[in-house]
């Protein structure tokens, strides 16, 4: 459809004309003028967007206003504005609203199929096809009071399941954020480096244990991230023979003992034995360059403890 099928002379009729209606629909809606005149000129906004795509009728014209007011009440109103040619600003509806819009519609589509047929045809008459009540009244072979009184009722009753909807949705929400987190203090509180255990603890007066443990007196001892293989492959691709080491004809075990902390990280290198100390600096280095490894656990608890290490220098 060309854009110039609804021009500005149109445009300005068709608001004149409906304003009542959209006005009314807010009212109903919010009980407030002034969320109604916001309904009014966030419908106004949409329906001069989407004017060179679609046919705007009474009844689509209505659909926005209804489509608006739903998501007033859910307080998703993002919007994106853009400058139209003659730098009046306009909004364009994002995809997200596109898709709530879609939702809304058919969720009300929904609702209405549940009514009482008499209910709904008046319904449709007054909201989809734009009729007045006088114009209902007589198509329907009833009083105009009848009329008032269907769409107030039908009206109440959308509304009713409307704050039923998201008030169930927001409850869900909140049931589901509550359940993550407890469950993620629970974890925090069981794990041996749990934050929420940590400050428990603290909070108890349960001082932190630090002792440093044998190697043996652990239940899980510590380990070089991956497996011995790993180790043996960082080993052979970090560890250079010193040169002045290797014209000397120096060969020989390092053997370093070290605490792997609780964090993975190691701490107080002590040489048990050394052939050289030229060897002893090489393996310390190389020692430096290891990533952080599994650390110790006793108990149930991540624990500091000591690890010795052979490192072996051979010439071929």
């Amino acid at each position: 459809m060309n854009k110039d099928h609804t021009n500005e002379l149109e445009f300005a009729q068709i608001e004149k004309r409906l304003r009542p209606r959209l006005m009314l629909m807010g009212r109903e809606f919010f009980g407030s003028d002034t969320e109604a005149e916001e309904v009014v000129q966030e419908t106004w906004l949409r329906a001069w967007n989407v004017r060179g795509r679609v046919e705007l009728t009474d009844a689509y014209i209505l659909r926005i206003a209804r489509n608006v007011c739903v998501n007033m009440w859910r307080g998703h109103r993002t919007q994106v504005e853009l400058v139209d040619e003659d730098s009046t600003a306009i909004t364009e509806v994002t995809p997200q609203e596109e898709a709530e819009e879609h939702e809304n519609s058919e969720w009300l589509a929904s609702r209405l199929q549940r009514l009482p047929q008499a209910e709904r045809e008046v319904w449709q008459m007054f909201y989809d096809e734009g009729l007045t009540v006088d114009e209902i009244a007589e198509a329907r072979g009833i009083t105009v009071g009848t009329v008032r009184k269907t769409i107030s009722n039908v009206r109440s009753t959308l509304r009713t399941e409307l704050r039923r909807r998201f008030f169930d949705l927001r409850h869900l929400i909140m049931f589901i954020l509550v359940g993550l987190v407890t469950g993620i203090a629970v974890a925090s509180a069981i794990h041996p480096n749990g934050v929420v255990r940590g400050a428990i603890e603290h909070v108890l007066g349960i001082p932190e244990d630090t002792t440093i443990y044998n190697f043996d007196d652990v239940e899980v001892k510590p380990s070089y991230p991956g497996d011995m293989d790993a180790f043996w492959q960082f080993l052979m691709q970090s560890l250079h023979y010193p040169e002045s080491a290797e014209a000397d004809s120096v060969q020989g075990r390092v053997i370093i003992q070290f605490v792997v902390e609780k964090d993975g990280s190691l701490s107080n290198f002590e040489i048990v034995q050394t052939p050289d100390d030229r060897l002893t600096e090489e393996a310390l280095r190389v020692l430096h360059l290891m990533p952080r490894w599994q650390p110790a656990q006793n108990k149930g608890r991540t624990v500091r403890s000591r690890y010795r290490m052979p490192i072996l220098f051979r010439l071929n």
